[in-house]
């Protein structure tokens, strides 16, 4: 007998209960008399897997897995069908099937779209990027870099059961130089980064991180690619790391070259982010790693995506599938070359193609030394796509010379090490109940995990079907509404009376125009909204003193707000692109689209338009005085 839900099953349940649902299926009985040699398995409301291999996160072989609640059972290997005998419970054949732990990615932004660096979309994706994950296995993640504010309320409301969803873990904003990677100059870091240009700024950044349980402190050790970067000091990842260790929270490192890991095993960290990609690792750094218990994530996903995205190689896309995990428009736009120009031209081309050789390479040396290594994708980068980019990543651990079960187990039980959870990431006697099914056989082919036959998450059973992107099956098990103005909204209805889910993931007071917002607060349409526009308050900062953090410019939105955005490089005169294309100081006018200076029509602050122009009144639109230079 199978059993639906539209929610998650409550754990535990002793007899199946047959519910209609979209989401989940699963149940039935079956009874057996016992050989007198026969091992015997299962119990009354059990789903029993045999038939098929078995990898538990160490080894791998013909095995048989019971299903008790929302844990594992048991866990029989044997040689033989006639060795195990089933006492009761619903029996799976996973004949020609491989059966292993639900995957965990230890690298993954959950707000980023996976389209190209060019492309914004303006819709909340996070639903759209769980399902897809849901969807290839992937039972347990780590949010390596979101807006806080975001991340950790669904973290809330994936342990409170709100919502169907990988296990997640979180790191909140990323600690960096003023102008450095991800934060680069010119961009309002929000609550996305936190800035530590010396040791004396730990304490504050850590008042503002620490309330938000991190699981994980992300530090940025990046000396940028194709640009040079600021980089954190010794003192300061010292401090950091000092500043963690007293609060309990761990560590971990973003570093792209050799002597990034040195400067973090200096200070005592060794948890690493990614594999490094500008160099290549000495085996003598590489030991030294492995002496210090160092874990690298190995992340070739991101390399290997911006290579093939560069090289036009990303054949998923011409496959119809893809859009059952991926959003049309990311499918779209990464076929668009004018949002992959960046990416494609023959600078990047080369300077991508060592990136990803270095890491390969690196990758095989570190294993050699010893050091170990975990799972990681960085989903959400140009063509690395949120669960499926876990495939891939175990495919390239593969191919960089792992064996098969050692690429899984990094995928599996060592990623669980990794996030301190020995109830994850194995099939074994109490643990959690994420177990994936594929077809075929992983040990030999690890493509293998390309082809989901069964995801269970929790011991449920999941729809997977259901959970296709094209279905728009929510995920919530109850939907919430009625937040407040400032409240963090993870959808639409979400916002109370009145109130519209802004760009931001914050509820705002919806609107048709300027006079329908408080003074102070701009109306700004989003495409993607079901209401339209929405009052965004601004976050006051002065026009003329451009006072923004980390070089970004103060821009006036209307309605006397202004707030401090992304800055271009445009002076006055220059072509801008009508969004964030003038440096600081400047505005992009719609109807020339050229950078013009900003002015005082009054006289009494800032500097005269230069060269004879004229300081034109804008504070009918602004709604304070403010002028431009024409």
């Amino acid at each position: 007998m199978h059993r639906t839900s539209l929610g998650l099953a409550i754990a535990g349940l002793s007899s199946c209960v047959l519910v209609a649902s979209t989401w989940l299926a699963g149940c039935g009985a079956a009874e057996r008399s016992p050989s007198l040699d026969a091992a015997e398995v299962g119990c009354a409301g059990c789903t029993v897997l045999t038939g098929g291999t078995v990898f538990d996160g160490s080894r791998a072989g013909r095995a048989t897995v019971v299903i008790d609640g929302d844990r594992v059972r048991q866990v029989v290997f044997h040689e033989r069908e006639h060795e195990i005998e089933v006492a009761a419970g619903e029996v799976v054949d996973a004949s020609g099937k491989t059966v292993l732990p639900g995957l965990i990615d230890l690298h993954v932004h959950s707000l980023s779209v996976a389209g190209p660096y060019d492309y914004h979309d303006g819709e909340l994706r996070l639903e759209d990027h769980t399902k897809a994950m849901l969807r290839a296995g992937v039972t347990s993640y780590l949010d390596l870099g979101s807006s806080q504010h975001v991340i950790f309320e669904q973290r809330a409301r994936v342990d409170a059961g709100e919502v169907l969803a990988p296990q997640l873990f979180a790191a909140g904003p990323l600690l960096t130089p003023t102008g450095g990677h991800p934060c680069y100059r010119g961009s309002p870091p929000d609550d996305f980064c936190l800035f530590i240009d010396a040791p004396a700024d730990v304490g504050e950044a850590f008042e503002a991180l620490l309330p938000g349980a991190p699981d994980f402190i992300k530090i940025v050790l990046e000396s940028g690619g194709s640009r040079p970067l600021p980089r954190l000091s010794r003192a300061s990842v010292a401090a950091i790391a000092q500043a963690a260790g007293a609060a309990g929270v761990r560590v971990i490192a973003h570093a792209t070259e050799p002597a990034d890991i040195e400067v973090a095993l200096d200070a005592g960290v060794t948890r690493f982010a990614h594999m490094p990609d500008q160099d290549r690792i000495s085996p003598e750094l590489a030991r030294r790693m492995a002496a210090a218990g160092a874990v690298v994530v190995s992340t070739l996903a991101v390399m290997d995506g911006l290579y093939r995205a560069a090289h036009g190689t990303l054949t998923e896309l011409d496959d119809p599938a893809l859009a059952d995990d991926v959003p049309a428009g990311v499918i779209a736009a990464l076929r668009d070359p004018s949002l992959l120009a960046e990416i494609t031209t023959a600078r990047y081309r080369e300077l991508v193609t060592g990136w990803r050789e270095h890491a390969a390479a690196n990758l095989l040396t570190c294993h050699r030394a010893g050091v170990t290594i975990a799972a990681g994708s960085d989903a959400g980068n140009p063509g690395v796509f949120h669960g499926l980019a876990l495939h891939r990543e175990v495919t390239l651990l593969v191919e960089a010379g792992l064996s098969p079960l050692e690429a899984l187990a990094a995928a599996t039980r060592t990623a669980a090490d990794v996030l301190g959870r020995p109830d994850l990431g194995r099939l074994e006697a109490g643990a959690l109940a994420d177990v994936l099914v594929v077809d075929g056989d992983a040990l030999a082919d690890v493509r293998a995990l390309g082809r989901v036959s069964r995801v269970y998450k929790s011991g449920v059973l999941l729809d997977r079907e259901a959970l296709a992107l094209p279905r728009r099956t929510p995920l919530a098990r109850r939907q919430r509404a009625g937040a407040g103005a400032g409240d963090t909204c993870l959808a639409a209805p979400e916002c109370g009376a009145a109130l519209s889910c802004g760009p931001d993931q914050r509820c705002a007071a919806i609107c048709d125009g300027p006079s329908a917002c408080a003074p102070g607060s701009a109306c700004l349409f989003d495409v993607a909204s079901p209401t339209g526009g929405s009052c965004a308050p601004g976050d006051g900062c002065d026009l003329f003193a451009q006072d923004c953090d980390n070089g970004a410019a103060c821009v006036f939105w209307g309605n006397g707000a202004t707030s401090c955005w992304y800055a271009g490089a445009g002076s006055d005169g220059q072509p801008c692109d009508a969004s964030f294309g003038c440096a600081p100081g400047s505005v992009c006018d719609g109807a020339s689209s050229t950078c013009k200076d900003l002015c005082d029509p009054r006289g009494e602050r800032g500097e005269a338009c230069p060269g004879g122009k004229k300081c034109v009144d804008y504070s009918a639109i602004a709604g304070l005085p403010v002028g431009a230079c024409e």
